[in-house]
């Protein structure tokens, strides 16, 4: 993906007086030019070349798309003929000069002629010389692409062009060739080679009506470019501007078309040879990583660039900022009132709620079944329901409030409510049963429960002595006697004036309990000054990689359960933000997509089964609703597989983010829809304050690229488990339960959970990658896999998969020849098993204790 180019902010006129931009010509010369012509285009698949072919069928020529990729020239060929365009699919890759030679006599026999050749295709590599001893290769590749393969290709279509007496070739080349090509020393010398073979063929064919034009393009914002930091501040030009100098040279014909500065800086350097070396010696000295830098010119060196990296982010995380949309004009009193707020609640869930009825108080908080509640609604009816729990149950500090509702206002007015008195909130899971429920309202030591009334008979099946209110009815607010909620907040008590709590509550998130009974791990996040100092850095380079940008404001629309710390977090977070919440108490894929139409949804928060589901939608239902609003999904709770990444983003764009955490340590990592495309399976770099180690069973960290367990360090990290004991530790940091890997970039990704390893006969298998593989095969919707005793290999691995709708079962042996096909021998399952549905917890993790009781229930294969 390419770099945002800040230097294309400045007018084009500018840039072009600059010698940044070329001259364009009018739709009206184009057409003139091109109409009835046949136009043959190398490089079509991107770039100039794509953008070049969609000005030439604009124009009414024909345009011959040649390039390597066939996808990509089949998607253009289909935009350019639905827009009433002429235009043909012709792949074939230039490094093969017997492809070339098929794709003139195709091309020939098809079209009968081309009247326009516009040599766009290249190979651009930036290394230097030290990096390149072994890489004589990029030498022979840059050589095939930018050479050799146009050279061949000319030379076929030039006898019909002679014959007929008319023809136009044109060469984009680069304002380098007029350049030193430090560090592009392979790239620069095959341009030049071909711009002089070009050159001196220029003449003699022009005696026969052929003419030729070389284009010095200057910096062009494209994929081509690669990563600089440097090159996003100097003024250039877009893939469309690029273009209109192609467009140009196919009207005028000029010989040459390039900068000012290119054309004068050959003979400047000719006359200055010696000084231009020397300058550019010293360049390389600084630059070039290989070359010595020791003593004080080392650290200025190092701290320059170091710095200059910073300035950089710090850019981009204030555009960022701009872009959001989140730094507005505000009354003087509302910033005082919002930090009046912030410092009688503190770290608490309580502050959202002040501070977002201090500075956005009539705009919608919450939009639900029920209808919508504006900030001032929601911080009034929270605070009117505290006065209330405070008389009637003597709810305050040290007192546990206990929430289990479904995703609605009352989760959010009670959670609120609870935290302005200073009490700990302990939400539940909505998927508990009987037993469980009670074991952990006695562990947490639960004073007051607020649930929604289809879970009355749950709590009647324990042993639960506390005070209960009704937050849900399902039939009205007359349904059922007893506390309500909505009873409370009407009851009209007031708190006293003084805040009662010393210090916030804390929060107690339960744990999934996938192996058990879910564990209690209370955090109570306060950061220092020091603290929030540290993260800066950190927060500046995670604000300027942050792409698509999300609008303050946006509507949020989370549909993981309030009482998840994902959803909990998002909850909170969004209202921080000054966005409503849009909340339903039960999730549909399809209701998903109305939903975001209907509210006009920015961000919309998920787990990947829900994803899955969306995904898994027919066409013609997901057209139906209009989800162009739609500016980030972030998805979190549970592992993202690739092939639903990439799913996901080729139908609905490039919104896609992969957050990682535990309950334990709260938020680890974000990955940007630019991490997924370029490392499918990333749970991107670790966020803002967040220290991540990767160590070997000897608590050494391991290399790049190897497996080890993962310790994480942060503000974030819980206080130890309600019930006792806590995660193992390591110079500070926890471990967050997870083996995994860096990759060069400082990506990371999960390869499984350390307590999920299957040992089989010697070899480990982390399940992940097996269930990731099972279910990218054509006919598989889902997977899993769980290890078993056995006899001769202490375990052997077992597989789980659930057909897609109307698929026909592959079979167990073309399943595990699907796995062997890509793992090592030691990883394919020794059994698997087709059932309906996968045993998940509400956020989409597999319950793997429960696939190992239908083995032991012996089901039929």
């Amino acid at each position: 993906m390419h770099q945002e180019n800040r230097g294309e902010l400045l007018p084009k006129a500018v840039r072009i007086a600059l010698g940044a931009a070329g001259r364009d010509v009018s739709a009206h010369a184009l057409r003139q030019a091109v109409a009835g012509q046949v136009v043959l285009i190398t490089g079509a698949s991107s770039g100039i070349g794509a953008a070049t072919a969609r000005r030439v069928a604009t124009a009414g020529g024909t345009v011959l798309l040649v390039a390597r990729s066939v996808g990509s020239l089949q998607a253009l060929r289909d935009e350019i003929q639905d827009a009433g365009g002429r235009a043909h699919v012709h792949p074939a890759d230039l490094r093969d000069l017997e492809q070339v030679d098929r794709l003139v006599a195709e091309v020939l026999a098809q079209h009968g002629r081309v009247d326009v050749i516009v040599s766009c295709a290249g190979l651009s590599i930036r290394r230097w010389v030290s990096q390149s001893y072994d890489r004589f290769h990029d030498i022979e590749r840059s050589n095939a692409v930018n050479v050799l393969g146009p050279s061949r290709l000319i030379l076929g279509l030039l006898p019909s062009m002679r014959e007929r007496g008319s023809g136009h070739i044109v060469n984009v080349s680069t304002v380098g060739a007029n350049l030193p090509g430090v560090q592009w020393s392979a790239y620069v010398s095959s341009k030049t080679g071909f711009d002089n073979w070009l050159r001196g063929v220029s003449p003699e064919i022009r005696a026969d009506g052929v003419t030729t034009s070389t284009i010095y393009m200057m910096l062009v914002r494209t994929a081509m470019l690669g990563e600089s930091r440097s090159w996003r501040y100097l003024p250039g030009m877009s893939a469309d501007e690029a273009a209109g100098m192609v467009a140009r040279s196919i009207v005028e014909r000029p010989r040459v078309i390039g900068a000012w500065w290119g054309r004068t800086a050959a003979p400047a350097l000719m006359l200055t040879p010696e000084v231009v070396e020397r300058s550019l010696a010293a360049y390389a000295k600084v630059a070039n990583p290989a070359s010595a830098r020791s003593g004080l010119l080392g650290t200025l060196v190092g701290a320059a660039g170091r710095g200059a990296a910073f300035a950089d982010d710090a850019v981009g995380a204030a555009l960022t900022v701009a872009g959001t949309g989140a730094v507005r004009p505000l009354r003087p009193d509302r910033p005082v009132r919002a930090l009046l707020a912030a410092r009688r609640h503190g770290a608490s869930p309580a502050t959202t709620g002040a501070v977002g009825a201090a500075l956005w108080g009539g705009r919608s908080a919450v939009v639900d079944d029920r209808g919508t509640l504006t900030y001032d609604e929601l911080q009034r009816t929270a605070t009117d329901l505290a006065a209330a729990l405070h008389d009637r149950t003597g709810l305050g500090p040290g007192r546990r409030l206990a929430l289990m509702c479904r995703n609605h206002r009352g989760f959010l007015q009670a959670a609120l409510a609870g935290a302005q008195l200073g009490a700990d909130l302990v939400p539940l899971n909505t998927d508990f049963a009987g037993p469980q429920l009670g074991a952990v309202l006695a562990r947490e030591g639960v004073d007051v429960v607020v649930h929604d009334e289809e879970f009355g008979p749950l709590f009647d099946s324990t042993d639960f002595g506390g005070q209960r209110v009704l937050a849900w009815q399902d039939g009205g607010p007359d349904a059922l006697g007893g506390e309500t909620v909505d009873g409370l907040i009407a009851a009209g008590a007031s708190l006293p004036r003084a805040p009662l709590p010393g210090q916030p509550g804390r929060s107690i998130l339960l744990t999934s309990g996938t192996t058990g009974t879910p564990k209690g791990a209370p955090r109570n996040v306060s950061l220092g000054a020091g603290e929030l100092l540290a993260m800066i850095p950190a927060g500046v380079r995670t604000l300027a990689r942050l792409r698509p940008v999300p609008h303050a404001g946006d509507p949020v629309l989370i549909a993981p359960p309030l009482y998840h710390m994902y959803g909990f977090a998002a909850a909170f977070a969004g209202l921080a933000a000054g966005s409503p919440l849009v909340l339903r108490r039960r999730f549909d894929a399809e209701d998903v997509l109305a939903t975001i139409a209907a509210e006009r949804v920015g961000i919309l928060c998920v787990v990947p089964t829900m994803l899955k589901r969306i995904v898994d939608l027919p066409d013609a239902v997901r057209a139906r609703h209009d989800t162009s609003t739609l500016r980030m999904v972030p998805c979190g709770a549970a592992p993202l597989s690739p092939q639903l990444a990439q799913e996901f983003m080729d139908k609905f764009g490039e919104k896609l983010f992969n957050g990682y955490g535990s309950t334990e340590v709260g938020g680890v990592s974000l990955a940007t829809p630019a991490d997924l495309r370029a490392a499918p399976g990333t749970i991107g770099r670790a966020a803002p304050g967040v220290v991540v180690r990767i160590v070997d069973d000897a608590g050494h960290e391991v290399p790049t690229g190897v497996t080890g367990r993962m310790f994480v360090g942060s503000a974030q990290l819980f206080d130890g488990y309600s019930g006792g004991g806590s995660k193992e530790m390591l110079d500070g940091l926890m471990s967050i339960g997870d083996v995994g890997h860096a990759d060069r970039a400082g990506r990371l990704f999960i390869d499984g959970r350390d307590d999920e390893m299957i040992v089989s006969g010697g070899e480990n298998v982390f399940p992940q990658e097996v269930e990731e593989l099972l279910a990218d095969h054509p006919a598989i919707a889902d997977a899993a896999a769980v290890g078993v005793p056995d006899e001769q290999f202490g375990q052997r691995l077992v597989a789980f998969v659930v057909l897609k709708p109307g698929a026909e079962s592959p079979g167990e042996d073309e399943l595990k020849e699907h796995v062997r096909a890509h793992l090592a021998r030691y990883k394919v399952p020794r059994e698997v098993r087709v059932v309906d549905v996968l045993p998940r917890t509400s956020t989409g993790k597999i319950r793997r204790a429960q696939l190992r009781a239908l083995l032991a229930d012996k089901p039929t294969p």
